[in-house]
């Protein structure tokens, strides 16, 4: 698998529906997992910056499944509806 076709491959992989949440406050920031991606957590002042940390740490989560051979897992929705 070529660089742009693993980078084409992450990009697909997190725009599916994955559930995504933000906890937290103005005054101590946010915090913003995907529960369905486990450890899959980042931090950010707002929960604008929360979720585009969060798409970027799940970009780096899946990409390092990908290399180490591991499954990634289905969202929820997606198991669901199956």
């Amino acid at each position: 698998m070529t660089d742009d076709e693993r980078e084409d491959l992450i990009h697909e992989i997190v725009s599916r529906p994955y559930r995504k949440v933000i906890s937290g406050d103005d005054i101590d920031g946010y915090l913003a997992e995907a529960p369905e991606l486990p450890g899959c957590v980042t931090a950010g002042e707002t929960v604008e910056e929360a979720l585009v940390m969060l798409r970027d740490a799940m970009e780096g989560w899946i990409e390092c499944a990908l290399v180490a051979g591991d499954p990634i897992p289905e969202p929820e929705a997606m198991r669901l509806s199956a």
